[in-house]
């Protein structure tokens, strides 16, 4: 499995993020357009899911009450 450079990572999503299409990084990059699609696709998910302040629900759960 052949892994991408940290700067090309970089390169790559600075590109997206200055609104290149794929296409268009893939000719600068010599980086196959599938390769910076799941490049993209981990990033955002990666930012999806990151833990972020942990505010509670909106919905207070009591806490149980201690046996009689």
């Amino acid at each position: 499995m052949n892994v991408l450079k940290p700067h090309l990572q970089t390169t790559i999503l600075t590109l997206l993020a200055a609104g290149k299409s794929q296409r268009e990084i893939a000719r600068i990059t010599s980086v196959d357009r599938k390769t910076i699609r799941s490049l993209a696709q981990r990033t955002i998910r990666g930012v999806s899911n990151s833990p972020g302040v942990a505010t509670g629900s909106e919905v207070q759960i009591p806490p149980p009450r201690p046996p009689a």
